[in-house]
C-alpha cells in the first residue's frame, strides 16, 4: 500500500467497528491496496463538537489529495474538519448526512449552531459524492440532499437503505464502494 490512507468518520452513537465500516475497509484495502482508517470519536453517545474536532487534529495525518468518508453525524464533522484546514484535491464520500439542524436529532445541535462555511470548504474539493436512502427515517433524505446541493455534489438516493444503520441488514453496502471507488478514479 503506497497511497495514503482514506479516514472514515462514524457517526452518533456508533464506533469505528460497527455497520458497513469494516466491510468497506476490506474492500478498500484488498481491492484498492488503499489503507483505510476508521475513526473512533470519544464519546459517541455524547457528542461534542469540541472534543471531536480535538481528535481529528490528533489522530489524522491530513495532506493534499486525501479522502474522507463521513456516515450521518460523520458527514458535518468531515467538513468542520475540512473548513478548519488547509488542504487541497481532496475527495470527499458523504452517507445520509446533515449540515444543519435536524428534528429527529436535537441532541446534535452543537455541531450545527454553526453554520459550515462553504466558502471555505468547496475549494479544497476535488470530488464529492453525497448518498441518501428514500426510506432514512433518522435524517430525512430532504437534509442530505440540500448539503449534497450546498457542496455542488454528486447525490445518489438508494430506494430503501433506512440509515444504514439496521442491525443485521448493515454489513456492507455496496453503493458506498462504487462511488469511493469513481471518486479515487479507478476502475476495477
Amino acid at each position: 500500500m503506497d497511497q495514503q490512507p482514506i479516514y472514515m468518520f462514524h457517526g452518533y452513537t456508533s464506533y469505528a467497528a460497527d455497520h458497513w465500516f469494516p466491510w468497506l475497509e476490506k474492500q478498500v484495502e484488498d481491492q484498492l491496496d488503499v489503507p483505510f482508517i476508521k475513526l473512533n470519536f470519544p464519546d459517541s453517545d455524547h457528542p461534542e463538537r469540541h472534543s471531536w474536532d480535538q481528535y481529528c487534529d490528533r489522530t489524522i495525518d491530513g495532506r493534499d489529495g486525501m479522502t474522507l468518508v463521513g456516515h450521518s453525524l460523520g458527514c458535518i464533522q468531515v467538513l468542520h474538519y475540512i473548513s478548519q484546514h488547509v488542504f487541497q484535491h481532496l475527495n470527499v464520500l458523504l452517507v445520509s448526512g446533515f449540515d444543519e439542524p435536524i428534528w429527529t436529532l436535537p441532541e446534535l445541535d452543537s455541531f450545527t449552531e454553526k453554520p459550515v462555511d462553504y466558502t471555505q470548504v468547496l475549494p479544497k474539493i476535488d470530488r464529492v459524492t453525497v448518498m441518501s436512502a428514500l426510506n432514512d427515517p433518522s435524517v430525512p433524505y430532504p437534509y442530505t440532499l440540500s448539503m449534497a446541493r450546498r457542496l455542488h455534489a454528486k447525490f445518489v438516493l438508494l430506494p430503501e437503505g433506512h440509515h444504514f444503520t439496521d442491525a443485521g441488514k448493515d454489513k456492507r453496502l455496496p453503493e458506498a464502494f462504487q462511488e469511493l471507488k469513481l471518486l479515487l478514479n479507478r476502475k476495477n
